[in-house]
C-alpha cells in the first residue's frame, strides 16, 4: 500500500493553454512532460456500498495497459487529500477480485464481490510534469493537468482540474507550488474527487 497525498485544484477549461505557458512548467525544475489519454471505469454494488464507505475501485486504461486501483477512505481539506491506495497491473480490462484479498476494507467484508459492476466512467487527457521544487519547502511532485468528462448513463460533466501529487519531500510544498501557479491563472481548491462527482451524476440521473 502507498499513501496518496495530493492537492486538487479546479481550473477553467479555457485557461489550460495559459497554465501550460507558465514559466514554472517551462523552466529548469521541469522535466519529463507527458501527454496521454486516461479512461477509467468505476465499480460498485447496485446499492452503492463502496460509495457509502468512501471506497473507490476502478480499472484504468493508459496507453493500452490496464491498472486496477483500490482507494480507501481518507481525508480532504482545502483541496489537500490523503488516502490509502493499492494498484495492480492487469492483462485485460476485466476486474480481478482475487487481488483484493488482504486489502479489502473490513466494513465491506459482507459484500459479494461478484456483484461489483461498472457504474460510471471518466475519460480525460492528462498532461503531466515532474517538478523538483526548491522553494521554502523542497519536494518532488507530479503536476497533472486534466481535461475531459465524466459519463454516467446519459449524463455528462466536464473534468477540468490540476492535481499536484507528492512523490517525495514536504507536503507544504504543494501549497507553495499552487501559489506560484495562481500568479498566472485562477485556481480553486476542491475536496470532491472525480469518483465522487461520478456518483453525483448517477444519483442525479436517478432523481430525474
Amino acid at each position: 500500500m502507498s499513501k496518496e497525498t495530493e492537492l486538487k485544484l479546479l481550473i477553467a477549461p479555457e485557461a489550460h493553454s495559459q497554465l501550460l505557458s507558465d514559466s514554472l512548467l517551462n523552466g529548469t525544475p521541469c522535466a519529463d512532460q507527458r501527454t496521454f489519454q486516461l479512461q477509467n471505469t468505476y465499480y460498485d454494488t447496485p446499492d452503492q456500498r463502496l460509495h457509502q464507505a468512501r471506497v473507490a475501485l476502478r480499472i484504468r486504461e493508459k496507453q493500452g495497459r490496464f491498472i486496477q486501483t483500490l482507494k480507501t477512505r481518507g481525508q480532504s481539506q482545502n483541496g489537500l487529500s490523503q488516502r490509502g491506495e493499492w494498484e495492480w497491473p492487469l492483462e485485460t480490462d476485466q476486474l480481478d477480485t482475487t487481488l483484493l484479498n488482504g486489502v479489502w476494507p473490513d466494513t465491506l467484508a459482507d459484500i459479494d464481490q461478484s456483484a461489483l459492476k461498472p457504474v460510471f466512467t471518466t475519460d480525460f487527457q492528462r498532461t503531466a510534469f515532474t517538478l523538483n521544487w526548491a522553494g521554502e519547502h523542497r519536494a518532488c511532485v507530479e503536476l497533472a493537468l486534466d481535461l475531459g468528462e465524466i459519463r454516467a448513463g446519459r449524463q455528462r460533466e466536464v473534468i477540468s482540474e490540476v492535481e499536484i501529487e507528492l512523490i517525495s519531500g514536504s507536503e507544504a510544498a504543494l501549497q507553495e507550488i499552487a501559489g506560484q501557479l495562481r500568479l498566472s491563472v485562477s485556481l480553486e481548491p476542491s475536496d470532491v474527487s472525480k469518483a465522487e462527482r461520478g456518483y453525483m451524476l448517477i444519483n442525479h440521473q436517478a432523481d430525474v
